[in-house]
């Protein structure tokens, strides 16, 4: 009797013994499942950031060698060139863009008048007509002197009201960043702003119009495209005595296009991309006898196939 009790508790409990193993074994293989899984998107990851290092690497190289060979034949020319200027050189069979643009092309932030930055705040930044008048009274208490602030503008009071730890500097722009410690300047704000501006412009508060890469066009034509389109066209096809009289005079400087240039070079990138890498140099020499010097080197940013 009691054989048989233990019999059919045999044969009660072994299927159930079988079906817990069972599951124990399909538990086994999808946690092996998902263990896998992730090995290979980690190693999925690592490879593409080492491929995006690898092509970042390679533009900084080869950009850098153009930009080089730029600035060498700019600096050599046997006229200096009087306005933006665009070529092509050879690398490793790559073929790379060069822009070269004059710091005298761009709003100077130390020395822009304020009309100047409104507009620019207007139709370069995209700000409400309020928004652009109040920041770029801003930005002048930030650099000017003294304490008192402009009608719409903000000096140490402000900022200590704004719970900032902060205060104006009373004194120039040293980095286009700067920018953000101008109270109401935030990351999102700037980034639309720093395409336009620079801080290495000497010699006039003005934008010199044949310097001027087309979105500072557009904002010295106070957001005209097509006239701005026109005079890009013209200067770029060499043409002379271009008619700037559509343009805000008081927005404009005269003279010479300066010693700081921006240097922009663009290498194809995978995805129909293009990588570019920048840098602004002084062609005034260094004390250690090379005959330029970089100012300021950009990190390697990835661009649409037509664009810097």
């Amino acid at each position: 009797m009691t054989g048989g009790r233990l019999r059919m508790r045999r044969a009660v409990f072994r299927p159930a013994s079988r079906g817990f193993a069972l599951i124990a074994v399909l538990w086994f293989v999808a946690a092996l499942s998902v263990l896998v899984a992730g090995l290979l998107t980690v190693s999925s990851s690592e490879m593409q950031e080492t491929q995006l290092r690898l092509d970042i690497g390679r533009a900084s190289a080869l950009g850098d060698a153009a930009i080089q060979m730029a600035v060498l034949d700019w600096a050599s020319a046997e006229q200096t060139p009087d306005r933006l200027q665009r070529t092509r050189y050879v690398f490793e069979g790559m073929d790379i863009e060069v822009e070269i643009v004059p710091a005298s092309g761009y709003v100077d932030l130390n020395s822009a008048p304020e009309s100047l930055l409104q507009a620019l705040l207007l139709h370069g930044a995209g700000l409400p007509q309020d928004q652009a008048r109040q920041l770029a009274q801003r930005i002048v208490d930030w650099r000017d002197s003294d304490d008192s602030p402009l009608q719409d503008g903000a000096e140490a009071d402000s900022y200590a009201a704004a719970g900032l730890g902060w205060r104006p500097r009373n004194g120039h722009f040293l980095t286009p960043e700067d920018l953000m410690q101008v109270l109401g300047v935030d990351f999102d704000l700037f980034a639309r702003i720093q395409p336009f501006v620079t801080v290495w412009s000497s010699g006039g508060a003005g934008v010199n119009p044949m310097s001027a890469p087309m979105p500072v066009l557009t904002v010295l034509c106070q957001g005209n495209d097509g006239e701005a389109r026109r005079i890009a066209m013209a200067r770029d096809a060499g043409e002379t005595g271009i008619d700037t009289s559509t343009l805000e005079q008081a927005f404009l400087r005269t003279g010479n296009v300066g010693n700081v240039l921006h240097v922009l070079a663009s290498t194809p990138a995978d995805g129909g991309r293009r990588a570019v890498r920048g840098r602004w140099v002084s062609l005034k020499s260094d004390p250690d006898g090379t005959p330029w010097r970089t100012i300021r080197a950009e990190p390697v940013r990835f661009a649409a196939a037509d664009g810097f």
